[in-house]
């Protein structure tokens, strides 16, 4: 009965003392199958190795063996070989990202270049919303909503200027008036 108790209890601390070097080896593994994701050119291709990754971190780990294993080379044949040209882009203009922050976390880029402080456009069309503030597409494909103020008498073809104001809030107002209005970019 002592002897059973004693060997049940070596072979406890045998596999305790055993855990922490798979769990290096495991994490030595890991982090050499994550470099080699992080050397693909391609984004998605680089995503789609990252997500193979967390996918097979997320399973039940195997039962703890008798001997630590050594690390084993990460796969070579999971991981597609970099684009050898990618297409270029030309940029767009710095006036289509201008007032791009306010608009929902989806719609932005974040490699964008610098916006500039003020956009002046025509109003392509121009309706009034239930609140009696006007919302106003512009030729350049944005649209803007008033969001405060006394409505603002625009009419299709007439250019319209909106410039940065504080707290990166906007300005909307006729390009050859002086008063403005609050207004926030919808699209």
């Amino acid at each position: 009965m002592r002897r059973k108790l004693l060997l049940s209890l070596l072979s406890t601390i045998f596999m305790v003392c055993m855990s922490p070097h798979q769990t290096i080896a495991q994490t030595s593994e890991l982090n050499a199958r994550f470099m080699a994701c992080r050397v693909i050119g391609d984004v998605t291709a680089r995503a789609a190795c990252y997500d193979r990754l967390v996918d097979g971190m997320n399973q039940v780990p195997a039962p703890v063996a008798a001997a630590p294993r050594a690390p084993s080379p990460p796969p070579t044949a999971a991981v597609p070989a970099a684009p050898t040209a990618a297409p270029r882009l030309t940029p767009p203009a710095p006036e289509s990202k201008f007032g791009a922050e306010s608009l929902p976390l989806q719609k932005r880029d974040p490699g964008a270049v610098p916006s500039p402080d003020q956009i002046i456009a025509k109003a392509v069309s121009v309706r009034i919303d239930g609140s009696g503030f006007v919302i106003v597409t512009l030729a350049n494909g944005q649209t803007w909503r008033q969001t405060e103020g006394p409505e603002l008498r625009i009419l299709p073809g007439a250019e319209v200027r909106i410039r940065s104001a504080l707290l990166g809030s906007y300005l909307m107002s006729l390009a050859s008036g002086n008063r403005s209005v609050r207004a926030k970019r919808v699209n």
